[in-house]
């Protein structure tokens, strides 16, 4: 299932992570693992905010992809399905809209 995932790091942990460099490292490790179909950098709410858009097949890969970010960033994960347009198309017909 296609899945936003929204990352955000806290201000401390997240200086920290720059200055040690294991934040490279962890993105970099994510992006192998999760084969992202998009992801982009950007601030919410006054923190590192990660979103990507990725594809689970199980809910038992939420481990697989999410540890990195709660052990060595202590962020926080926020995971919600999302579809792209030809999707939505097919949800709507589905549905009886379309």
């Amino acid at each position: 299932m296609r899945m936003l995932l929204k990352v955000q790091i806290p201000v401390d942990a997240g200086n920290e992570a720059v200055k040690s460099g294991s934040i490279g490292k962890v993105m970099r490790e994510f992006a192998e693992a999760a084969k992202p179909e998009a992801m982009y950098f950007s601030l919410a709410d006054g923190w590192r905010t990660m979103y990507a858009v990725i594809d689970m097949t199980s809910s038992s890969d939420m481990p697989r992809l999410g540890e990195a970010f709660f052990m060595e960033l202590e962020a926080s994960i926020e995971l919600t399905p999302c579809m792209n347009v030809e999707e939505l198309m097919i949800g709507l017909k589905a549905a009886g809209h379309g």
